[in-house]
């Protein structure tokens, strides 16, 4: 691998006080090669130091290269857009309908409710939080037991 070599943006005075000053356990490994760097030690000693694979080490100090230590502090990770938001509505009509009804309601045919009537895929796990958050008890699908005991008298 060729070495990376490591533009002047920050003294190891002033990336030492920034990784005591922050909070961001992140950001402060990240520092922490980048400091490591500097003070001239290998690579692979960093990376087995910080448990690091190589391509992070690189992708860190090309990023430090071209954006100085601001651009250590991003986590660009998850969903692009955010976590869907759903409107308050859509899960009272359910709910109504559920008050509505004698029968038991399980989660999918939940989702199935909401996507008919709004054309919209609740996931399986927002739905179950928005049953327990609205005071629902919830109750999951038990298998039958395969040796239950019969009790007819004979």
């Amino acid at each position: 691998m060729k070495a990376i070599e490591l533009k002047n943006h920050d003294t190891e005075d002033e990336l030492l006080q920034e990784i005591r000053d922050t909070k961001n356990g992140r950001y402060q490994h990240r520092l922490r090669a980048i400091l490591l760097a500097k003070r001239g030690m290998s690579s692979r000693a960093i990376r087995e130091e910080l448990l690091i694979s190589s391509a992070t080490y690189c992708k860190w100090l090309k990023n430090y290269n071209e954006h100085g230590k601001e651009i250590l502090k991003q986590h660009n990770s998850g969903r692009k857009n955010g976590n869907p938001k759903y409107d308050e509505k859509i899960f009272k009509e359910v709910f109504e309908k559920l008050d509505a009804m004698d029968e038991y309601w399980s989660i999918p045919k939940m989702q199935k409710l909401v996507e008919e009537l709004h054309n919209i895929k609740v996931p399986y796990e927002t739905m179950r939080m928005r049953v327990k958050r609205a005071g629902y008890s919830y109750k999951s699908n038990r298998p039958s037991p395969y040796k239950g005991v019969n009790y007819k008298e004979t």
